[in-house]
């Protein structure tokens, strides 16, 4: 029974250990969870579709149709009721009209927009689930923090209430021992709702446990941007972000509704081809003999015999006068067309400041991370030096808890900065327009398998 026990505890850690994910994995679940991302899929595809249907209006336009009618026929004395099928078919190519030349350039541009947003939807993806990722991290290095304040304060509140029961302290040492340690559970309250949030926020996104998601490593790979220059990387976000991409896209767009509108001026010129086919008809009712029926039935021209005919040829159309919605249309076009490059030049200022700013934090964030580590070795020195000297009598209870806590304020905002620096990480690449598989994995390394 020991043995069975064993088996499957160990069962169980080999279970628990195989379900916990680092980064990549959740990066990786969330590209076929994500509603978001899944939805951009759709919209993408749909965008991409304006191409072709443009294109469909380019190509021959083939059409057929056919009717049976019943007809009535009256000549000579001669009556007769009769149906007769007609089939016909009908040919329309452009030759030249300008406003669907330009609605299929407007639908490549189209296209191209559907591709940009759907590459730009699944880097965002990994901002996001990063953000989410290091959110539960910090939330739970809070809650720990808080919590071993909180059982220091305990402590000290149970230390000052013996000590008055002896009367070294007074009512007023307990009562702030007391307003710390309720100070503090209720920090604790507050921080378990808050690592509740981000946790149903990350599973949300990803649709993982985030029971299992894995830690930063304790040595933390810092790399400082490359290369080391914040006008550079401004220089590649221009070439490179995908925000300016679709912006400047959109221009073009914009450019061909212009020439769309001024098309309201031109003519069309099309090749229009037909095809008609008279079966032979029916009779249903006749007062002719049959020699007179023969003679209706197969002479050529006559009512009820077959025939064919068709014809192609050229149709022009020439615009003369629209009540100058021709003209306001292309001014409206116009404006929208300004308003497009204005667009542009807003989300190439907005990039350019976003991408100094994060340059600056990957690059300060190296010097932060080990700023930050040389203080948290302090608050540890300072700490195990006042646990001594409260040992042997040179410090009291209130220094050790202020030591206690300074520590953990310290590892709180040294775990901060670590995130921080590689959500900077992320986010500078994001704004470059370089995340690719090998920048994942890069990142990847920095939480433990």
């Amino acid at each position: 029974m020991k043995k069975i026990l064993s088996v499957l505890l160990l069962s169980g850690c080999i279970n628990s250990a195989a379900f916990a994910y680092d980064l990549s994995y959740a990066y990786q679940q969330a590209l076929s969870y994500n509603a978001t991302y899944l939805q951009q899929i759709a919209s993408s595809d749909a965008t991409i579709e304006q191409k072709n249907i443009a294109l469909g209006k380019l190509l021959p336009q083939i059409s057929g149709s056919a009717s049976l009618s019943e007809n009535y026929f009256n000549q000579g004395g001669i009556e007769a009721y009769y149906h007769q099928p007609v089939y016909s078919a009908q040919l329309t190519q452009v030759v030249f009209d300008w406003s669907k030349f330009s609605t299929f350039s407007k639908g490549q541009y189209s296209a191209q927009i559907g591709n940009l947003q759907l590459e730009n939807a699944k880097q965002q993806l990994l901002v996001t689930v990063a953000q989410a990722y290091v959110d539960v991290l910090y939330a739970q290095d809070t809650l720990l923090s808080i919590t071993k304040t909180k059982e220091a304060l305990e402590k000290q509140m149970n230390q000052a209430k013996k000590s008055f029961e002896v009367g070294t302290v007074t009512i007023a040492d307990v009562n702030d021992a007391q307003a710390g340690y309720d100070s503090s559970a209720a920090q604790e309250i507050q921080a378990t709702n808050d690592l509740i949030y981000k946790k149903n926020i990350f599973q949300n996104i990803t649709g993982l446990d985030p029971e299992k998601i894995q830690s930063v490593v304790d040595d933390l790979k810092l790399v400082p941007p490359n290369p080391q220059s914040a006008d550079k990387w401004s220089q590649m976000g221009e070439s490179g972000n995908l925000n300016i991409k679709v912006s400047l896209t959109q221009v073009a767009m914009a450019n061909q509704d212009v020439h769309i509108a001024i098309s309201g001026h031109l003519p069309t010129l099309n090749v229009n081809g037909t095809y008609q086919y008279q079966d032979t008809g029916g009779l249903d009712n006749t007062n002719a003999t049959p020699a007179q029926v023969q003679q209706l039935t197969s002479v050529p021209g006559t009512p009820l015999s077959s025939y064919s005919n068709g014809g192609i040829g050229l149709q022009l159309n020439v615009p003369i006068y629209s009540g100058g919605s021709v003209n306001a249309g292309v001014r409206q076009a116009r404006a929208t067309y300004v308003a497009s490059q204005q667009q542009l030049v807003s989300v190439e200022r907005q990039t350019d400041q976003n991408i100094r700013n994060s340059y600056w934090q990957v690059l300060n964030g190296v010097s932060l991370v080990k700023a930050q580590q040389t203080a948290l070795k302090s608050a540890k020195t300072k700490l195990d030096s006042d646990q001594l000297g409260y040992q042997v009598g040179v410090r009291n209870s209130v220094d050790l808890v202020n030591s206690q806590k300074n520590y953990y304020q310290t590892f709180q905002t040294y775990q901060q900065s670590r995130y921080q620096y590689l959500m900077a990480r992320i986010q500078l690449r994001y704004l470059d327009g370089s995340i690719n598989d090998k920048f994942i994995q890069d990142i990847n390394t920095n939480i433990k398998p």
